[in-house]
């Protein structure tokens, strides 16, 4: 059996799934462990979410016209909104990853 501890870190997303296996689903870990997926496993959902990530971020900023133009008049309210879109996708893309 793989101790968590010997897993490596991937990133984020990874570890969060991770952690959900552990805790929640230890027999589909344990399955992963079992067929020496594990860290390809991990890598595939790092590299998933990642990408998700950035491209909801986008999606977002878009629609909340949150752009450059924006950025150059008033960077401070830029940096606030983009922090808060990144805190709202970070949230959504959470509770997808524990589910």
């Amino acid at each position: 059996m793989i101790n968590e501890d010997d897993v490596p870190y991937m990133g984020e997303w990874a570890e969060l799934r991770k952690n959900y296996l552990i805790e929640e689903k230890p027999e589909d870990y344990e399955e992963l462990v079992e067929s020496k997926l594990l860290l390809e496993y991990f890598a595939g959902i790092e590299e998933l979410y990642s990408n998700k990530f950035d491209e909801l971020v986008e999606e977002q900023m878009e629609l909340e016209g949150v752009n450059e133009e924006l950025k150059s008049r008033k960077p401070l309210e830029w940096v606030g909104l983009v922090n808060n879109i990144r805190s709202q996708v970070r949230e959504i893309l959470t509770a997808e990853i524990c589910s």
